[in-house]
């Protein structure tokens, strides 16, 4: 009868274990504290492969106003487990027409690159904003 309990005990506190996130040892702004207000900003959005969001393969959001929600809510704590689903996006922001910064996410898998969470609504809340890429842009 102890040991039963011992192994539901064990059991119990594995699976708690599992489904806690690990801390990120200090919390990662994707958008630094860039000025958004500037409108000189817009980050760009490309497909690699696998899942894509509403046949948006190549988009953009330059919307200020949208860009300052995003750099409120992209300010990561947690770090992802490593899973083999590969990368469906390459994040570019840029300024003045210059990329300055770059990652690469998984939206199905909710990571980003260098194994951090990455909730997809962090994009998907803002789909009324994006914008196609069209070849000539």
């Amino acid at each position: 009868m102890k040991l039963t309990l011992k192994i539901l005990i064990a059991i119990f506190s594995l699976t708690i274990l599992s489904h806690c996130k690990e801390k990120l040892t200090k919390p990662i702004s994707f958008f630094e504290d860039y000025d958004l207000n500037s409108g000189k900003y817009k980050l760009e959005v490309y497909q690699i492969e696998g899942e894509i969001i509403d046949d948006f393969k190549k988009f953009y959001i330059d919307d200020s106003e949208t860009l300052k929600k995003m750099q409120k809510q992209w300010i990561f704590k947690y770090k992802s487990e490593v899973m083999p689903c590969g990368f469906g996006y390459e994040l570019h922001l840029v300024k003045d027409h210059k990329i300055i910064k770059k990652t690469l996410i998984n939206i199905d898998c909710e990571y980003m690159q260098g194994w951090i969470h990455f909730p997809k609504e962090y994009l998907t809340d803002h789909k009324n904003h994006f914008k196609r890429i069209i070849e000539n842009d």
